[in-house]
């Protein structure tokens, strides 16, 4: 229902991609830790646009300096458009635009996609959530037996390439065992990517991905949801630490500067005296009392037998 190029599969998935507030997903889900997505490409990757140029126009509006994600009123007239008005099909038989989404039954994915559905619900679409344990949701994409799915991808190597990958028709993983699971599938995409997947990074390329994204923003094969931030704490002697979220094996890198260590470890563990001070005076002050008791006691006279 949701896949290929005609128009109403096209307008659909615009009006889902608006309707699933990304935002509201981060704040809940991510503890803020996050930026929505424009496109498949994340911050700090060649091809990536900043501020407006980098703005994803089917879903949002540049508003006072910055992105506004479009209201759901405009994902309600895309969905009439698509032939779904108020999320119901306009043939006879009014079908609900339903959708289902195989996810896995860990508790953090199934509350994900339990927001997820709220989200639907803007527009009267009724989606169906079907659980998997990891194996079968695996088999189900491998198969293309899927409509809508929640799933990230972590970049082998910092290029473009990495990322526009995942939508090459050639690489479909129901087709070719490839990683675009989506199974999406533009010829125009695909004789871009074949042209820039290879080139330096340049102001040809630049303009070749420019064009990639902004095919693959009005396809919608993907609600593009977000880039995940990771924050990191290191003391000042530990060098080349740069968190992120692509390399797993730095640990190999990492250098202690130990003289600048030894000099805060002094700094930091040099004894404080003065509590055992105040504890001694807290305790003669409370002898004082019992000292006086006892010698006020010795100098009364003994009573006569």
């Amino acid at each position: 229902m949701v896949g290929g190029l005609s128009e109403r599969a096209r307008k659909l998935r615009q009006a889902i991609s608006i309707a699933v507030d990304w935002e509201e997903f981060i704040s809940i889900f991510q503890n803020g830790r996050g930026i929505p997505g424009m496109g498949p490409i994340p911050p700090g990757i060649f091809g990536y646009l900043e501020g407006e140029a980098g703005l994803n126009p089917v879903v949002y509006d540049w508003v006072e300096g910055g992105p506004r994600r479009k209201p759901v009123e405009t994902a309600k007239q895309l969905l009439a458009q698509a032939g779904y008005p108020d999320g119901r099909d306009a043939a006879p038989d009014s079908r609900s635009c339903c959708t289902s989404t195989p996810c896995s039954a860990a508790p953090a994915t199934r509350r994900g996609s339990t927001g997820t559905g709220r989200q639907f619900q803007k527009l009267n679409i009724q989606l169906e959530l079907r659980t998997s344990d990891w194996n079968r949701f695996q088999e189900k994409v491998r198969a293309g037996n899927t409509q809508l799915f929640f799933l990230g991808w972590n970049a082998d190597y910092p290029d473009p390439e990495n990322f526009l990958f995942l939508l090459n028709g050639p690489q479909s993983r129901a087709k070719t065992g490839g990683e675009n699971t989506a199974n999406y599938q533009n010829p125009e995409y695909d004789r871009l990517f074949e042209r820039m997947k290879n080139m330096p990074n340049g102001p040809e390329r630049q303009a070749l991905i420019d064009q990639m994204v902004r095919i693959v923003r009005v396809d919608a094969p993907w609600a593009w949801g977000f880039h995940p931030k990771d924050y990191g704490l290191a003391h000042a002697w530990l060098k080349n630490v740069k968190p992120n979220q692509m390399a797993r094996n730095g640990l190999k890198f990492y250098r202690l500067d130990t003289a600048v260590r030894e000099t805060d470890r002094a700094a930091w563990n040099r004894p404080d005296l003065w509590p055992i001070g105040l504890g001694l005076l807290v305790l003669a002050a409370a002898a004082v009392p019992a000292v006086v008791a006892s010698g006020g006691a010795s100098a009364r006279p003994a009573r006569p037998a």
